[in-house]
Formats: structure tokens, C-alpha cells, sequence
């Protein structure tokens, strides 16, 4: 058997938005991260797309995404492998509007006036629902967004009014945490709000890629690393890990190398088969990511014919899966991205009945739904993209893995490492970017 190839260079398995943060981390402490993954491509659950649809080449992604002016970290990462964030994301004020003409609104003013003014504005809101919405933003900032930990979102907005949680929160719970609120952990969708709507005005913006997500941030950082000696080494992926004396032993398809530091930045049961039988005091851990639960997402383009554009780049839709009404929020991708015109895309998150439906049966009821709607008629193309693994269940007392695993200098990131955040990029940049820091800089622990 051939000797291990043995490196210095720490080594991030999962070339993800989570291991790239990591890697570009990593350089800039010193080091030269060597960045490993099985697939193709680099960006993880959060890439581009191809779609061929007649003489339309297109770029799209895997799922359609929506970040928010809170994600500080995602944003400054994003500069650092030198993106232009004016240039490559939409940029609007918090704005939830529905066809009919529901609309509730952020205004330019501070916290928490932004909330004050935007209800006084707000459009189809009785003011009784208004009152009562204002009264429960103001108990959940003098409670300093905590609650128990057992509680879930459900429970936390039982006596809001029925239209409030209908049309506000429900939709923000499914895009943020990605299940019902009756699923979700209520402290972790209070993270998410405190950070946002509870937070400056400009951290509840509305932020949208106009790219594709590959050339948003994969592109981009792993030109970035390659200038400064990092490397990203796709289609190799990682069979088995040891531990070999001072140094972590990675089984690959053609050798073995030879690693000080480790990073798992692996969805929870990659991670966990990788842990399984390695070390008696990573048993916990991994009882832990096989405990996590994953919840889908789907996301439905629809070509129309010609320019089809709509009134606003964003509505949120009133789903109703019991009519096979199952989109939550539609997005006019001609807004976003010229070469895009007479592109929507539908979002729908958790689960539910559509996810039994072949793919064009749930792209013609979609259809259907923007077509009463919105008015819109039969679109000449569909390409649907379901992720079933697409984020973690955050349920209430959700427990995950410390960035810190219990082995030498083995590190835990993206959406398995313990975070007060959801499975948002958001939430996955941060995790890479703790376990970098944890390794720290080259030579300051060697």
C-alpha cells in the first residue's frame, strides 16, 4: 500500500457555501486550505443549473433563493472574494404584498419606527390586527427575543390574530425555517426575526441574486483561493477518515492523505458516516446528527410566452394544498436578470401532498394557481427542482454538534454544527467561518 500523501494545509471536506467561507477564512490566516468534494461542482445545495428550454439557455438555480440585509457575514464574504453585491443582488425595503392586494411594508426610518410607520401604511390589514401585531413585536423585545426552549412557533403565535399568522408569519416561518410553525423551534424563529425585522431597518431588506448562485459566490471564491494557493479539488470524494498518530488519514479513491486539521462541512448524515466507529468520544456527535431531520423544498420555473413580467419582482401567494393551490411565493426572474424575461419562479417550502406529485403534474396545478391568481395564461415550459434533503427540521430543543467536535483538531460546519440559526446561507457561512477561526492562524497552535 502506498504511503499517505501528508500535508499541513488544513483540509474541508464539502466544497458548499459553508466549506468555501471556511477555506477563504482559512487564507486569510496564512493558511492554504485544500477543499475536497465529491461532486462536480462546488456550491453544495446551492448552485446553478442548466435548463434548456427551445431556444432559451438558461442559468437557474437549484432552488430559488431570497436573503435578507441581516446576513452580514454572507455579505461580507461575498465582497471579500470580491463580488459586487450592488451590482449582483436586488435590493428592496421588507415588503410582503399578495395579489389581492394585502401589502405590509417596511418604512426608511429606524428601528423600530420602520415596523411602526410601515403598519400605519400597511394595505387590507384591519386595525385591530395591526394593534395587536405591534403590541406582540414590543412583549417580544422586552423579553429580548427569548422564550423556552421547548416552545414552538406555533405555540409563540397562538394569540395572534388568524389573518396576521396567515398571511405574515406563517410565510415568514416557511421561508425563513423552511416547515410550519407548529414545527419550528419558536427561539430560532426569534433569532431570525430579532435579526432582521427587530434590528436595524436596512437588516429586514429584501435581498435577491440576479446570477445564478454558482457565479454568485462558488465562482467567485473558488477563483479567489486559487490565486492565493488554496486548493479545490472536485469529484474526489473522501471514503473513510482515522486517526493516524497526530494526523487525521482520509481514504480516497486513488491514496491516502495525511491532514493536522480536519473540517466536516457535510450535511448531519455525510458527516455522520464519516464519524461512525472512529473514535469512542465522537459517539455522542453522532448520535446527535442522526437524530436531525431534513425538510424539502421545491421550486417550479414556468416560461411564458413572450416578456409575461409581474406588477411587483415578488408576491407572496395564499397556498392552499387542499385546492392543490401549493405555491407559497412567486418570483419574476425577468426582474432580477434580463436574459431571464418570462421567467417565474415558485417557491414551496416543508412538506405537504405536493411533494407525491410527478414533477409536471405539480408544475400544470402551479400554473393553474398563477392563473387565477395573477391572471397569467397556460406557460410554455416548466422545469421543477425538488430537494427533499434541502435544510434541517429546527424543531423546538433542537440539539446539533459543537463546531468543537470532541477529537483533535476535528472541526464541524455548515448546517450540522450547533448555531442559533437556521439552515439559511446565512446560517452555513457562519458555521465555516467559526470553524476557521477555531483552527485559527497558521502556526499560532502548531
Amino acid at each position: 500500500m502506498p504511503a499517505a500523501q501528508d500535508t499541513q494545509a488544513p483540509v474541508i471536506i464539502g466544497a458548499g457555501w459553508s466549506g468555501l467561507a471556511c477555506a477563504v477564512e482559512l487564507a486569510g490566516l496564512g493558511h492554504c486550505p485544500i477543499v475536497l468534494d465529491a461532486a462536480p461542482h462546488a456550491g453544495g445545495r446551492a448552485r446553478g443549473l442548466d435548463w434548456h428550454s427551445g431556444e432559451l439557455r438558461a442559468r437557474v438555480d437549484n432552488g430559488q433563493h431570497l436573503l435578507l440585509g441581516a446576513y452580514r457575514d454572507t455579505l461580507a464574504l461575498l465582497a471579500r472574494v470580491g463580488v459586487r453585491t450592488d451590482q449582483a443582488l436586488w435590493h428592496s425595503t421588507f415588503s410582503l404584498a399578495y395579489p389581492d392586494g394585502w401589502q405590509l411594508a417596511a418604512a426608511s426610518a429606524p428601528a423600530p419606527l420602520h415596523l411602526v410607520l410601515g403598519l400605519a401604511s400597511a394595505q387590507g390589514v384591519r386595525w385591530c390586527d395591526r394593534a395587536a401585531l405591534m403590541r406582540w413585536v414590543l412583549e417580544q423585545r422586552l423579553s429580548a427575543w427569548r422564550v423556552a426552549s421547548n416552545l414552538s412557533a406555533g405555540d409563540l403565535l397562538a394569540r395572534q390574530p388568524e389573518q396576521i399568522v396567515r398571511r405574515l408569519w406563517r410565510p415568514l416561518c416557511l421561508a425563513s425555517l423552511n416547515v410550519e410553525p407548529q414545527l419550528a423551534s419558536a427561539q430560532i424563529f426569534l433569532n431570525v426575526l430579532a435579526g432582521s425585522l427587530g434590528a436595524d431597518a436596512g437588516a429586514s431588506d429584501l435581498l435577491v441574486p440576479r446570477p445564478d448562485l454558482s457565479a454568485l459566490l462558488p465562482d467567485a471564491a473558488a477563483q479567489w483561493l486559487k490565486v492565493r494557493g488554496a486548493q479545490l479539488r472536485l469529484r474526489t470524494p473522501v471514503l473513510g477518515i482515522q486517526r493516524a498518530g497526530d494526523r487525521w488519514r482520509l481514504q480516497l479513491r486513488d491514496g491516502m492523505l495525511d491532514a493536522r486539521h480536519l473540517v466536516l462541512a457535510l450535511p448531519p448524515d455525510r458527516a455522520a458516516a464519516l464519524l461512525q466507529g472512529v473514535h469512542p468520544t465522537l459517539d455522542s456527535p453522532v448520535t446527535q446528527l442522526l437524530a436531525l431531520r431534513y425538510a424539502p423544498i421545491g421550486t417550479v420555473y414556468l416560461r411564458y410566452q413572450g416578456i409575461a413580467r409581474l406588477r411587483r419582482p415578488v408576491f407572496a401567494l395564499l397556498d392552499d394544498p387542499a385546492r392543490a393551490r401549493y405555491g407559497q411565493w412567486v418570483f419574476d426572474r425577468g426582474a432580477f436578470d434580463p436574459s431571464l424575461a418570462g421567467v417565474l419562479s415558485v417557491v414551496i417550502s416543508g412538506d405537504g401532498p405536493h411533494m407525491d406529485l410527478e414533477h409536471g403534474a405539480l408544475a400544470q396545478a402551479v400554473a393553474r394557481q398563477l392563473g387565477a391568481e395573477l391572471g397569467l395564461p397556460e406557460p410554455r415550459d416548466h422545469f421543477t427542482i425538488a430537494e427533499k434533503h434541502a435544510t434541517l427540521v429546527p424543531a423546538p430543543g433542537l440539539r446539533r454538534p459543537s463546531t468543537r467536535l470532541p477529537a483533535p483538531d476535528l472541526y464541524l460546519a455548515g448546517d450540522a454544527a450547533d448555531s442559533p440559526y437556521p439552515s439559511t446561507l446565512e446560517g452555513s457561512v457562519r458555521a465555516g467561518l467559526m470553524a476557521a477561526r477555531a483552527i485559527g492562524p497558521k502556526g499560532g497552535r502548531e
